[in-house]
């Protein structure tokens, strides 16, 4: 069976190349390597609770207070945490999305809606959402979406964060896969916080750091950050994971790289599906959704390659998979492996 829930080969499948966990290809930078291993005097002492290094380098890259940041356990932490301090009684996620949202949500006893993203229009978020945000605590989208790998544009971005002030709504941008897009800084939620706006990041993607956990959420305003920071537990970023941080906060080529490296074979590898008849959804990050025969999941793992099932979101079917971008060497064994299949 595969794996519903989450990426990764989490049920210890006998694969060789692993398509379902969206991680950087390039690997954890070096830099950030050293500075894991450099931390190791501090082991032995508690972490920073506020994690105020970070904090203030965080301030100074993205131009807000460090009051207004927390940071987390990686991005789920967060979710869990911003729900528990908000207590929303009712929200709306845009759909299909990552199964935490909902998870974290009804948790804490919360009623759900889902606006629908629809195939025949790309997954993209339209203005069709404005009727759907009065009436709710809290709505939740990701830009990038996962699994649909769309961004929603800057203008109806700034359209929402707009409509949920006024109605008084908490709009959680979540924004784990930002990085990946060379316009990050140009299609960021960042650039509409107001007092109810929340944009979540991880580190965990971008600069595969995925078994340190770091995130952190920035809030419109300092009161929300303070009732998130109070949630959760006192300790919850590890020492060699705010020094992998304040590290990563310095790379500028290998992001760069990674960028490039994302664009060039996410063409690649959505030219090729589609040139096999599959139908591939546009993406601005370092994984793809198409769909195609439902037993293709099935039959790669018989050649020991792990891709994303999709059955398990809400919206999706047994015919949608998602496909993190690789290195080019791996990229090209996907393809020949479902070129095998198809022609088979």
């Amino acid at each position: 069976m595969l794996n519903r829930h989450h990426g990764g080969n989490d049920l210890s499948l006998d694969i060789c190349l692993d398509f379902s966990a969206n991680l950087n290809p390039l690997g954890m930078p070096e830099k950030v390597r050293e500075a894991v291993i450099a931390s190791a005097a501090e082991w032995e002492k508690y972490p920073d609770p506020f994690c105020s290094k970070l904090r203030g380098k965080l301030s100074g890259k993205l131009g807000v207070p460090a009051e207004n940041i927390v940071c987390g356990n990686g991005a789920d932490d967060l979710i869990y945490r911003i729900v528990s301090a908000l207590r929303p009684k009712k929200a709306l996620i845009c759909a299909p999305a990552f199964s935490e949202y909902r998870k974290a949500l009804e948790e804490y006893g919360c009623a759900v809606n889902e606006h629908f993203l629809y195939e025949e229009k790309g997954f993209a978020l339209t203005e069709s959402i404005f009727d759907r945000i009065a009436g709710n605590d809290m709505l939740i989208l990701a830009s990038p979406n996962n699994p649909t790998g769309q961004i929603t544009g800057p203008e109806l971005l700034a359209e929402i964060a707009g409509r949920c002030r006024m109605a008084g709504v908490f709009f959680l941008c979540d924004e784990s896969f930002i990085g990946f897009s060379s316009e990050s800084e140009r299609i960021t939620a960042l650039n509409f916080l107001n007092e109810s706006t929340i944009v979540l990041r991880s580190f965990t993607k971008l600069f595969a750091m995925a078994g340190l956990r770091l995130g952190y959420a920035v809030c419109g305003n300092t009161e929300t950050a303070e009732k998130i920071s109070r949630t959760g537990q006192y300790w919850s970023v590890s020492a060699p994971a705010q020094a992998a941080g304040i590290a990563a906060l310095d790379e500028k080529d290998y992001i760069k790289r990674t960028t490039d490296l994302i664009k060039a074979e996410r063409e690649y590898l959505a030219a090729e599906l589609a040139d096999m008849g599959v139908k591939v959804f546009p993406s601005d990050t370092d994984f793809i959704l198409f769909k195609a025969r439902t037993d293709l999941g099935e039959l790669l793992l018989e050649r020991k390659i792990l891709i994303r099932s999709c059955a398990g979101y809400s919206g999706l079917d047994r015919s949608f998979f998602r496909a993190a971008v690789r290195t080019v060497s791996e990229n090209r064994q996907l393809i020949a492996a479902i070129r095998r299949i198809m022609n088979g």
